[in-house]
């Protein structure tokens, strides 16, 4: 476990208001190294506090290596575990249910801090656990938490049956929720899942009526109601253009995939509907679909990972983007980063932003996991006029999707010192 010394208190002036007056701020999250939206959003909150001159500490389940990338130089306090998805062994069944060296480390950092302490908590469920929240309910800190999921009620974290590949109309943590296999792996594991959430509501009303929910989507409230979590306010997840360079999508040809190689983020179906029509495309992302994608697409260019500075030059050469996620996606980061760009996109229904994104003529909505309703997608945006008017209608989208990061710092830099209402926005 690694402890690095604290920064002083600080009262700073933001953006014209008075941002902290002898407050600290922790950061709560699994990991530091970004591999999905949730770690990404943390390590903006840590950039947030570090131009705003914030006394700030990052709390994290690996061993912070993943700050360096950034430049960071901040308090961290490190408990050098690794998460679940790297591979789970025997003493997982145990910890994860309550990682009793999470909750012993938060709460020294909480018994070390003022009474002024704010938490903002990320991720818990690679590393941490439930057992954060014991320590938090156990001390005077006001906790914020980001629902980047649905963790916060669900046991898998989707709202999605992963066997009918249906959004789940169960009522999280009753009886015939117990009684659903759900879990993308098996019911052995959903009732793993079961009883951790146990352990998390076991914390008590009192506890989760009191902490404030920043929503990435307005639309995650109904995911989340009803319960004791009652004060939500929703900020979007800042975002940038993939591409800075103009952009004319209907002189292109590439049709673009984005993401994690799973189940859920609708792979399989988008590779289904490749196939059908024979159009080619290049899917970017790692997971553990990768290599079955490569097998099933070899008309597809199917490389794996790749860096930001080659993600941006391909998008360049983009056509159209593909999100065809299974589950109620909370947000769509590469979507909104698509859109931004001026690319249109191709988007799955169950995604909480389709409705807007068809509305303001930036891209085609189809049938979630209906590899046919994709295919017919597909085929349409051959139609190179067709293209060029969901272009127009990306760009004039652009500026309502999500808030700039100037803006979004402002929000959340206010958020942390009081100075907004936490109302829904």
């Amino acid at each position: 476990m690694n402890f690095i010394a604290k920064a002083g208190l600080l009262t700073v002036r933001f953006r014209g208001f008075v941002a902290v007056s002898d407050m600290r701020l922790i950061v709560v999250n699994d990991v530091s190294v970004v591999r999905g939206g949730a770690t990404k959003v943390a390590i903006q909150c840590l950039q947030a506090c570090v131009r705003a001159v914030v006394d700030c500490t990052f709390f994290v389940g690996d061993d912070g290596a993943g700050l360096k990338e950034y430049g960071l130089h901040i308090p961290t306090v490190a408990l050098g575990e690794k998460p679940l998805r790297d591979g789970p062994d025997i003493t997982n069944i145990f910890d994860r249910h309550f990682n009793k060296r999470a909750y012993e480390a938060l709460s020294k950092l909480l018994w070390e801090s003022s009474e002024e302490t704010v938490v903002h908590v990320h991720g818990w469920n690679q590393i941490l656990s439930p057992s954060i929240f014991h320590a938090l309910a156990q001390s005077r800190a006001r906790v914020i938490i980001t629902a980047h999921d649905f963790f916060l009620n669900c046991p898998n974290g989707g709202r999605l049956n992963y066997k009918s590949g249906e959004i789940c109309p169960v009522k999280p943590m009753s009886f015939e929720c117990l009684a659903t296999n759900c879990d993308k792996r098996n019911y052995l594991h959903k009732l793993w899942r079961f009883r951790r959430m146990l352990g998390q509501i076991g914390v008590g009303n009192a506890f989760w009526e009191r902490i404030e929910v920043i929503l990435v989507h307005e639309k995650m409230e109904a995911y989340l109601t009803p319960g004791p979590i009652g004060n939500f306010q929703t900020l979007r997840t800042p975002t940038e253009p993939l591409t800075w360079r103009p952009t004319e999508p209907w002189r292109r040809e590439r049709i673009m995939f984005l993401g994690r190689m799973t189940w859920e983020k609708g792979v399989r179906t988008l590779g289904e509907a490749l196939r059908m029509t024979g159009e080619p495309a290049t899917l970017i992302g790692r997971g553990p679909l990768l290599e079955e994608m490569q097998v099933m697409l070899p008309h597809c260019w199917v490389p794996g990972w790749l860096d930001d500075a080659t993600v941006s030059e391909l998008a360049d050469q983009a056509r159209i983007f593909v999100m065809p996620s299974r589950m109620p996606e909370p947000y769509g980061l590469v979507a909104a980063e698509a859109i931004m760009s001026g690319i249109p996109v191709i988007i799955s229904s169950n995604a909480l932003i389709a409705e807007e994104i068809e509305e303001n003529g930036a891209g085609l909505v189809f049938k979630s996991g209906d590899a046919a309703s994709l295919a017919e997608a597909l085929l349409k945006v051959k139609n190179d006029g067709l293209v060029q008017k969901l272009a127009e209608g990306a760009r004039a989208f652009a500026d309502k999707i999500a808030p700039s990061r100037p803006e979004w710092e402002r929000r959340m830099i206010a958020i942390y010192a009081g100075k907004t209402a936490f109302l829904a926005a």
